[in-house]
């Protein structure tokens, strides 16, 4: 073996490199030569990952070979391919996924300069996004996996303008912040269309949600935050003060449970009260805060917040 060859492995593997590799060895070069962006060396690099015995650990590291490769607009065939040697099922279809979201971003890129090769990459995203929602029958609907996956398509979605495509996707009966969180953006997006309406209507919607779920304080705050400002923009500031205090009410749910999020949260609601005229609940919610750096911080925005 060559002794440069030999050096550069050894450093890599931390041990002899013609020794037999085991699984973890395998990770460490994948993880060296991930910045390799040939054609043939990501090839190689997939044979290579397919050689771990792992089914977890292959599929992650798939999953990964297949980010580096979906960089590239030129690559995005290769990158299906690996997508499609995924063992698991989740790891799979993020992977597929991963390849809609950057094939759409590059629709956007080309749309002005090329129409035909923009489209065609919208279609390929398209494509497979379709596949990644009929694939989300064979998931529980309560497993994690399910709603990663639905965040991930969704904001794809909503990026793209298919507003409608991605609030039916992440349309759900029950509360989750993942869906939640594209139902909102989606809203953000209709009322930067002037479509008000049906921004409020999306944003009430999260609100019902939010309000009846259980658990989950802080992300049930934050999301009743967000959709306090969406009405408030819209014009009904009493309606947008009554989501603010129940948000405040869920932050302080949280700060007492001691997740710490509860309090960054109380910080952001305490402001949104300043910015909507109401001082003296704004200052009464940062001095509920129990963080002492974050209790100084929210009443410092405060007070620089020019009069309304």
């Amino acid at each position: 073996m060559d002794q440069h060859l030999r050096d550069l492995l050894a450093s890599v593997l931390k041990t002899d490199p013609e020794a037999s590799l085991d699984d973890e060895g395998r990770q460490a070069i994948l993880y060296a030569m991930l910045g390799q962006h040939q054609s043939e060396q990501l090839e190689a690099l997939w044979r290579f990952v397919g050689s771990i015995t792992n089914e977890f650990k292959r599929s992650y590291l798939l999953h990964n070979l297949v980010a580096v490769t979906a960089k590239r607009p030129i690559e995005f065939a290769l990158a299906e391919r690996i997508a499609r040697s995924i063992p698991a099922t989740y790891w799979r279809f993020s992977a597929l996924a991963e390849i809609a979201n950057e094939s759409l971003a590059r629709g956007r890129q080309f749309a002005t300069v090329n129409s035909r090769s923009g489209q065609e990459f919208r279609d390929r995203g398209f494509r497979l996004l379709r596949e990644v929602e009929y694939g989300l029958s064979s998931i529980p609907e309560d497993d994690d996996d399910r709603s990663s996956l639905i965040y991930a398509a969704g904001h794809s979605l909503v990026r793209a303008g298919e507003l409608d495509w991605a609030e039916s996707l992440a349309s759900t009966a029950k509360y989750c912040p993942e869906n939640t969180e594209v139902l909102l953006s989606s809203a953000k997006q209709r009322t930067l269309r002037n479509q008000t309406p049906e921004a409020i209507q999306l944003a009430k919607t999260v609100a019902e949600l939010a309000i009846k779920g259980p658990g989950d304080f802080t992300n049930r705050a934050f999301d009743l935050s967000a959709v306090a400002e969406l009405v408030f923009t819209a014009g009904d500031k009493e309606e947008a003060r009554k989501y603010l205090a129940e948000a405040a009410r869920l932050a302080s749910a949280s700060q007492e449970a001691n997740d710490i999020d509860g309090c960054k949260c109380l910080g952001e609601i305490a402001v949104a009260f300043a910015k909507q005229g109401d001082l003296e609940q704004a200052r009464k919610t940062a001095d509920s805060i129990t963080q002492g750096a974050r209790r100084d911080y929210a009443l410092q925005q405060i007070a620089q917040l020019p009069a309304i």
